[in-house]
C-alpha cells in the first residue's frame, strides 16, 4: 500500500462526494470520486485503489455491480464499504453476500466512517503482507 491509500467513492450525490472528499483527503487518504456506478466501474478499471465506498442506488450501475467489478478487478482482501440512505436488512445481506466487507445507513457519523476504512484498510495489508501459512 502507499503512503497515501488510494480510496474510489462512488455516490450520486455530490454533497456526500465533495464531504467524503475533503474529510478522507484530510484524514490522510488520497481520494477518487465517481457520481455513478458505471463511472466508478471505469475508474476502477483504469486506476489502481485501495478502498472503495460505494452508495447501493445510482444511476449507471448500482452499488452491487461496483462491489463485484471491484472483487473481479482486485480480489477478495480489498475493502469495499457501502453506504446507503435505503438501508435494510436484505440490502444489508445482498451487499455482504456480494462481498461488501462493511455496510453504513446514511447518515452515517464520519468519525465512524474514517474508523471503519482505517480499521478494513489496516487488515486488508496484513492479509496482503502475509506469507502463505
Amino acid at each position: 500500500m502507499s503512503d497515501r491509500p488510494r480510496i474510489l467513492v462512488a455516490d450520486d450525490e455530490e454533497r456526500i462526494l465533495l464531504l467524503l472528499e475533503t474529510v478522507l483527503d484530510g484524514a490522510g487518504y488520497e481520494v477518487r470520486t465517481s457520481n455513478n456506478g458505471t463511472e466508478a466501474i471505469k475508474s476502477l478499471e483504469e486506476n489502481e485503489v485501495d478502498a472503495v465506498i460505494t452508495d447501493m442506488n445510482m444511476p449507471g450501475a448500482n452499488g452491487i455491480e461496483v462491489i463485484n467489478a471491484t472483487r473481479r478487478l482486485y480480489g477478495p482482501t480489498i475493502p469495499i464499504i457501502v453506504i446507503t440512505a435505503y438501508g435494510s436488512v436484505q440490502n444489508a445481506v445482498e451487499a455482504m453476500h456480494h462481498g461488501a466487507t462493511d455496510y453504513l445507513e446514511k447518515p452515517f457519523d464520519m468519525t465512524e466512517l474514517r474508523d471503519c476504512l482505517a480499521k478494513w484498510l489496516k487488515e486488508a495489508d496484513n492479509s496482503n503482507t502475509q506469507g502463505p501459512s
